[in-house]
């Protein structure tokens, strides 16, 4: 196994206690543009081909880090060629790549993604991130330990996120949860997050989610469940009513990574003591800029873009990092 180290992070003296954590996968997109999705047996041609960087852990580092954030990124690679460039990425990203396993012999995850009309389907193969397991996470507990919030989803196993939600429990660690790809998980890791992150078809999996009335659920959870719902924004309970935070308006592009920018921007604007409604406000702006860019991670905006974009459409809210 091998082990990607900096020298200078490993000076404990170094280590920034507000650091942000993300566990999750690292993948590698293979991208293709069309005007129409292809249907079974059926050969259509392509506008655009493109190979980007992705995997929604890596995707959240990348936007803390391009917003500033001292970022920890918790994750697997193999030993292949796009593994290898996937790691000098998000160093040159200016992500912290200490807690990187390279597993040798394997194969890296990949991503094969068809865009059509601003929408996108996803086939992901873990490879790699299937070896983030609990013996991993408790080899890293050091990692975790460092930061003062830190987030998670489902493309890598479910009981290695279960033990990084039982780790920030027990050491005061804010914990954001984004169940996704969604599948079956236990009420523990719900429970244990400070916040969780869902779209309109993740939040039909949360306990007391009802389908005539389905933002009623976001009552049960104030300032802890929040609903993301595309071009329409995001959704959540300020423990009175249920508040619509509306998405920006920009010329779409394309929509990968938007979900991922929005956590990671959400965990910095929290993490610098922004209060839940400009936490959304802020990672809406950030989401929605990245959607005006090609590629998961090329295209998430940089913090001077964010104030830009703040400044001249005369959004009232105070970034001070």
């Amino acid at each position: 196994m091998l082990y990607y180290e900096h020298k200078e992070y490993m000076k404990r003296e170094n280590i920034n206690m507000n650091r942000i954590g993300v566990v999750g996968s690292i993948n590698t997109d293979i991208v293709c543009k069309t005007d129409v999705l292809p249907k079974v047996g059926e050969t259509v041609i392509g506008n655009e081909f493109m190979i980007s960087f992705g995997g929604k852990g890596a995707n959240e580092a990348v936007a803390c880090a391009r917003l500033g954030a001292s970022t920890n990124l918790l994750a697997c690679a193999g030993d292949d060629m796009f593994s290898k460039n996937a790691i000098a990425h998000l160093q040159e990203e200016g992500v912290h790549i200490t807690a990187i396993k390279q597993i040798k012999n394997t194969n890296g995850g990949i991503a094969n993604i068809t865009i059509a009309n601003n929408n996108n389907s996803i086939i992901v193969v873990p490879g790699a991130n299937s070896s983030l397991d609990v013996n991993y996470i408790k080899k890293y507990t050091s990692r975790i330990k460092e930061c003062s919030i830190v987030g998670g989803q489902f493309e890598i196993p479910v009981d290695a996120i279960l033990l990084v939600s039982r780790i920030c429990r027990d050491n005061n660690i804010k914990f954001v949860l984004n169940p996704s790809p969604i599948k079956d998980y236990p009420i523990e890791l719900f429970d244990n997050s400070t916040y969780v992150i869902v779209n309109e078809i993740e939040v039909c999996e949360i306990k007391g989610y009802n389908k005539k009335k389905p933002l009623d659920v976001l009552k049960q959870y104030p300032d802890k469940l929040i609903m993301t719902k595309g071009a329409d924004g995001v959704y959540f309970s300020d423990g009175k009513e249920v508040i619509n935070i509306p998405a920006i308006n920009v010329k779409v592009v394309d929509t990968t990574g938007a979900g991922d920018t929005f956590l990671g921007s959400f965990m910095v604007a929290i993490n610098n003591g922004l209060n839940t409604r400009d936490a959304l406000t802020f990672a809406n702006i950030c989401a929605g800029l990245k959607t005006t860019k090609l590629g998961a991670q090329t295209g998430m905006p940089k913090l001077a873009e964010v104030k830009k974009y703040i400044k001249a459409n005369k959004i009232n809210l105070d970034i001070k990092f």
